[in-house]
This record gives structure tokens, C-alpha cells and sequence, in this order.
């Protein structure tokens, strides 16, 4: 019985640690009707709801980085009217192999709603216009 739930526990700490591929936004559409302005207002308030620290910015890219425990990580966020992609810049300890291009699952889950919180605020946007 030991045995069993030390298999167990050591599975489920191995699939916690699981790497998988780096996530990136590539060039998701913006509703019409909506300014470069208005997606920098959205991915702005989708990086400050989710912890990220916006550490350079441009009228075109926003660089933002997050620190959660002694995971880092560095993201670049280019935009304009039409659309806006996220990329992976940086990371520590989130377990990143550039030449097998993974990366600690928690990491594209942090992506993924900041996707989701910048396409939200872009739709209502587009509702309010």
C-alpha cells in the first residue's frame, strides 16, 4: 500500500513539473472600429490584473516582466489597430529549452489569460463604440 501511494505522489509531482511548448500570440485580430490606443489600454490592464510589470513601452510594444516565487518571466506585446501578438522574450526558472522550444506549463497558462483578458476588454470596446 506504501509503494502504490509513493507512485502515486511522485506521478503527480512529475506532471506538475511538465514542460510544454512556448505559447505565443501570433497576430490576433482586433475588432474593428478600434484604436491602437484602445488595445494598449487593454493590454495594459490585462498585464496590471494579472501581476505583470511593465518595464518598457513604446507606441507600437510593451515589454512586461513577472516574478511569481523564483519564477521569472519577460514577454515582448507588439500591436496596432488591426492586431496584436505575444511573445516569448525571457525566463527563469520556468524550465525554457530553446532548442526544444518549451517551457514549464505555468507559463503558457499566464499567457492565456492574459489573451483572454485583452480580447475581452477589446470585444466590450467594440461593444461601446
Amino acid at each position: 500500500m506504501k509503494k502504490i501511494i509513493l507512485v502515486v505522489i511522485a506521478v503527480f509531482i512529475l506532471s506538475a513539473c511538465k514542460t510544454t511548448p512556448v505559447y505565443n500570440v501570433d497576430n490576433s485580430n482586433v475588432p474593428e472600429g478600434i484604436t491602437a490606443k484602445q488595445v494598449e489600454k487593454n493590454i495594459v490592464k490585462a498585464l496590471n490584473q494579472k501581476g505583470w510589470k511593465i518595464t518598457d513601452k513604446s507606441k507600437d510594444a510593451i515589454i512586461a516582466e513577472i516574478n511569481v516565487r523564483s519564477h521569472f518571466a519577460k514577454i515582448k506585446i507588439s500591436f496596432d489597430e488591426k492586431q496584436y501578438a505575444i511573445d516569448y522574450v525571457d525566463s527563469t526558472n520556468l524550465k525554457y529549452n530553446a532548442q526544444k522550444n518549451t517551457i514549464h506549463k505555468n507559463y503558457n497558462n499566464w499567457i492565456i489569460y492574459i489573451d483572454r483578458l485583452i480580447q475581452s476588454g477589446l470585444i466590450e470596446d467594440s461593444y461601446n463604440n
